[in-house]
């Protein structure tokens, strides 16, 4: 196993060892050590029964962790930034103390001037430390924003990781077999919205999101293009092979619906399918995808248009 997969692993043991501790701490306030060692067990077994099962998705679990150290780095520039505007007020204060000159007449400083200059130096060191540490986890953030590949809500594949898997496609002088993409939009997503709430709109593309990645094959990939926009990258396949696919996923669709408040939620989609060229850039791609899923738009919608 490689050292950049551990971590995801022990984020997921953590997980599973914290669910069991709670669960025995409701029943009773001491755990024995052999009760503590069936826990590690048990937890250890539900990791490695979803890796086998193929349940556990390791770069998935990857990008989890980065996300969360993401948030992490957020909160912490948050709490920085709060503890130094407080410091530098109390030097603030502090300076204007010593310049007060109707002091001098009831307080003598000449046996704490030293110790105030001190503690001004030493504030002032504080501030210049935390304004450094806010810079580097400013830049961290930065930098996991950019290199991230995977979106937080619905966990495919987001639009930097599209942009960067094209590149390396194009890095070859050609493409060695067919490839396709399926632009893929939700229909009638903002009547969702407007009807439902934002967080009934949220669970629809997660549920999306799920139903798609069911219908891919070993060396598909799913990504969220924006919004309720999805993208799909076919690999090894012919013109039909690809519109088996993207005619499976409007069957799923159909036969499939969210619950929501004991209510179902019905969901279609609209599917623009066109092949990978040769003298493709990414734009001119998503150019003729566009244009195939607004022709499935503007016919009725629930069904896939192609552009050859």
């Amino acid at each position: 196993m490689e050292s950049t997969q551990i971590h995801p692993f022990l984020s997921l043991f953590c997980k599973e060892l914290s669910c069991h501790l709670e669960s025995v701490s409701a029943r009773q306030k001491v755990i024995s050590p052999g009760e503590f060692a069936e826990l590690v067990s048990s937890a250890t077994i539900e990791i490695l029964d979803s890796y086998l099962d193929g349940s556990l998705d390791l770069q998935e679990y990857h990008n989890s962790v980065r996300e969360g150290y993401k948030e992490l780095a957020l909160k912490s520039i948050g709490t920085f930034a709060q503890s130094n505007k407080t410091i530098e007020s109390i030097s603030d204060e502090q300076s204007n103390l010593m310049d007060c000159d109707d002091t001098q007449h009831f307080i003598d400083f000449s046996l704490i001037s030293e110790k105030m200059c001190d503690l001004q130096s030493h504030l002032s060191s504080e501030v210049s430390r935390a304004n450094q540490m806010i810079q580097e986890l400013n830049t961290q953030v930065h930098e996991l924003e950019l290199t991230t590949t995977l979106d937080p809500l619905t966990k495919a594949f987001n639009r930097h990781a599209l942009q960067k898997h094209f590149t390396e496609l194009l890095s070859k002088d050609r493409f060695s077999h067919e490839m396709f993409i399926l632009m893929i939009d939700i229909d009638n997503f903002k009547l969702i919205n407007d009807k439902y709430g934002h967080i009934a709109g949220d669970k629809v593309l997660i549920f999306a999101s799920k139903l798609l990645k069911k219908a891919l094959r070993d060396g598909d990939r799913l990504y969220r293009f924006g919004g309720e926009e999805f993208v799909i990258l076919l690999n090894r396949t012919d013109l039909e092979g690809a519109t088996l696919v993207g005619t499976r996923l409007l069957n799923l669709s159909r036969q499939n619906k969210p619950l929501y408040q004991n209510e179902q939620i019905s969901v279609t989609l609209s599917i623009g399918l066109t092949p990978i060229r040769d003298d493709d850039t990414l734009d001119t791609l998503i150019h003729r995808s566009d244009v195939a899923l607004y022709r499935a738009k503007k016919s009725g919608k629930d069904r896939l248009e192609m552009e050859i």
